[in-house]
């Protein structure tokens, strides 16, 4: 499958896991944004969104100006992945606009394959909520294979990060963190997302070793 990549840096990290982590073929573009509270009419938008070539299978967005985000949808034909979350009523535009899009909700590492767009979903075999198979001799960690991992590269880190480490809570904790460390999610809605990738980082390394998390992704909402 052929994917293109669009945005901002964030992207571009993304673009370079997709070549060296699978076989798809991966290519990013640039897009110079204005700051987004500024109004984009729709003949800037559309001057400052590359044209997308027809050669693409799909197209993952990391604009975060809300006007390009909806340019997008008017004018890709590709199915699109949100990586990053538009407002909600942008989403509901988007949505009205072109029928095979997925928002990865609230972040890449939440993403399952399961969203009813084959690309996507072929894509999601590999990269989005983490899952790994853990090798450990002796209570130690030998080996960490990422069956799927997020795009930004953030759970191959943390895999190498615990080889070598006691096969237990702690191992937990620094795969986590490493994550967290490494992610480039920002803060979107009620989450810091960053947070959100450390919990599925955590949980991933913790079904693998067979240890049950004291915490649930819920707890990790602030209080009102």
């Amino acid at each position: 499958m052929k994917i293109l990549v669009l945005g901002s840096k964030y992207g571009e990290r993304a673009a370079e896991t997709i070549r060296g982590r699978s076989e798809h073929e991966s290519e990013f573009l640039r897009v110079k944004e204005p700051p987004e509270n500024v109004l984009l009419d729709e003949e800037t938008a559309e001057s400052l969104l590359p044209s997308i070539p027809s050669e693409f299978d799909l197209v993952i967005s990391y604009l975060q100006h809300p006007d390009l985000q909806l340019t997008l949808a008017e004018q890709c034909d590709a199915p699109i992945l949100y990586a990053l979350l538009p407002e909600l009523a942008v989403r509901r535009q988007i949505e009205d606009r072109h029928d095979a899009v997925v928002f990865a909700e609230p972040t890449p590492c939440a993403l399952k394959p399961d969203t009813g767009v084959p690309e996507i979903d072929e894509f999601a075999e590999r990269f989005g909520r983490p899952k790994v198979e853990v090798e450990a001799s002796s209570g130690t960690i030998e080996s960490v294979e990422v069956v799927r991992g997020a795009p930004c590269g953030a759970t191959w880190v943390a895999a190498e990060r615990v080889e070598g480490m006691e096969a237990g809570r702690k191992a937990v904790n620094a795969f986590a963190l490493a994550a967290c460390h490494h992610c480039v999610a920002p803060r979107i809605g009620k989450y810091e997302t960053k947070d959100v990738s450390a919990y599925y980082h955590g949980k991933a390394l913790a079904d693998a070793l067979g240890i049950e998390l004291d915490v649930e992704l819920d707890d990790l909402q602030p209080p009102l």
